[in-house]
């Protein structure tokens, strides 16, 4: 198992080779599509997921009462998001997700950037003027930082509800 990032270079290859406008996978330098991927399972690993990585899935099913030290070190003992719960390989769809938000950062995609751009409304040359709008509202995938609107749709399912809290038992 890689856990550099989702997925193997060998499938992503696969996946670009049927793929249309893949050209940003294939003009970058080989070596700098593994750190794409890297980066981007460093963005798809913010991501706020439901339920709990694999290691912690079976430390809980071990022993409910499992304390927090030995929860915490499941949760390092897995690097990635991926797997889940009782899943042992990393779903399909966040492998496809990885490798399209690999494809949009190579293709100059930055996610800060683009936020950063989100509001901007015009924009001048001569006497440099930029106006910007505070009004406009965010597009989800951006204000996650996610760089591909088709990553965000495959990951979205994954995600816990917004309004949903996240508690951790304190000792």
């Amino acid at each position: 198992m890689n856990f550099d990032y989702y997925g193997t270079l060998v499938e992503a290859n696969d996946y670009f080779d049927n793929r249309l406008h893949e050209a940003a996978w294939y003009g970058a330098k080989p070596n700098d599509r593994p750190k794409a991927l890297i980066a981007a399972t460093r963005i798809l690993n913010t991501l706020n997921y439901k339920g709990f990585k694999h290691t912690v899935y079976d430390v809980l099913q071990a022993d409910a009462e499992a304390s927090e030290e030995t929860i915490r070190a499941a949760e390092i003992a897995q690097p990635n998001e991926f797997p889940r719960g009782p899943d042992t390989v990393v779903p399909e769809d966040i492998r496809i997700a990885c490798y399209e938000s690999a494809h949009s950062l190579l293709d100059g995609k930055d996610p800060e950037l683009e936020l950063e751009n989100l509001g901007i409304v015009s924009q001048g040359y001569e006497s440099v003027r930029t106006t910007y709008s505070r009004s406009q509202i965010p597009i989800e995938h951006i204000i996650n930082g996610v760089p591909n609107s088709s990553a965000w749709r495959l990951i979205r399912p994954f995600l816990r509800d917004e309004d949903a809290i996240k508690l951790a038992r304190v000792s």
